[in-house]
């Protein structure tokens, strides 16, 4: 059975994934904001667990600090004697314009920043043990656009710019993860979901009480993440990005080698 990580696991798919990942009798580390909803998906995951299976305790990091992501990183290296996968699922969509810690634009802090640092600081456990990555994008991302000279977005902002422009990152992140340091590497879009990403948005606050109507539950969502974490098609990857378990295609941005390996560099240099 294998060990695994996933960011943003105190809520919606990651909670899901970490669930039904406990249940099959892998081993697997949650990570979030909260620790009292960490502390409600622990109880879940022990309640599930089979006889034998190993629970870690959570780790409560803040992924819109680079400082807090080294924290969880240096965490996991030290209680986990192996990792098998890395699922960089934590996400935000921000209503108003608001930075990190450090100063960058939030979305792409914690989207996208965030788990490149923990990846490039983990790859060696989990190339160790022939590991695999998984991040969470969106189909939202081919409608996004990414200025590498305005990472701040101090021309223009919206919640959605921002957001499509992340998980178009993740994207190019994916790909270039595979080309840099030879780690098997996916990405995949879990549909509409009914999940609290931009539950501070007037519009999803006026329309939340009609979402189970309309969107996807939680578990459904995961589905995609548990594949690609467990099933071979993961651990040698015939796609860059995934949907409902089939490889689909990317937005003509997500395609272009110069912008991933440029990607790739600045987030090198901004996060040390």
């Amino acid at each position: 059975m294998a060990t695994i990580l996933i960011t943003g696991s105190s809520a919606g798919i990651g909670a899901a994934a970490a669930i039904r990942l406990t249940e099959e009798g892998h081993q697997v580390f949650i990570t979030g904001r909260s620790p009292q909803k960490l502390a409600a998906v622990h109880r879940s995951l022990l309640a599930v667990a089979a006889a034998g299976t190993e629970v870690p305790e959570p780790i409560a990091a803040d992924l819109a600090s680079l400082h807090s992501v080294r924290s969880l990183a240096e965490t996991i290296l030290q209680r986990a004697g192996r990792l098998d996968v890395l699922v960089n699922n934590a996400g935000v969509q921000p209503p108003r314009r608001r930075f990190s810690e450090d100063g960058f634009e939030l979305g792409f802090a914690v989207n996208h920043l965030a788990h490149f640092l923990l990846t490039a600081l983990l790859a060696d456990r989990l190339r160790a043990n022939d590991g695999r990555v998984v991040t969470t994008s969106s189909d939202e991302h081919a409608a996004g656009q990414l200025d590498l000279d305005d990472l701040n977005m101090d021309t223009r902002w919206s919640s959605a710019l921002s957001y499509r422009r992340s998980k178009l990152a993740n994207v190019l992140f994916t790909t270039e993860l595979r080309n840099r340091l030879g780690l098997p590497a996916s990405s995949f879009h879990p549909g509409s979901i009914s999940t609290d990403l931009n539950r501070d948005a007037p519009f999803v606050r006026l329309i939340k009480p009609f979402e189970r109507l309309m969107m996807k539950k939680p578990e459904q969502g995961a589905d995609t993440l548990v594949w690609l974490a467990t099933a071979p098609e993961g651990a040698a990857p015939t796609a860059d990005y995934y949907v409902d378990r089939r490889p689909a295609e990317t937005g003509p941005a997500a395609r272009d080698p110069q912008t991933a390996a440029r990607l790739w560099d600045i987030s090198a240099r901004l996060t040390g």
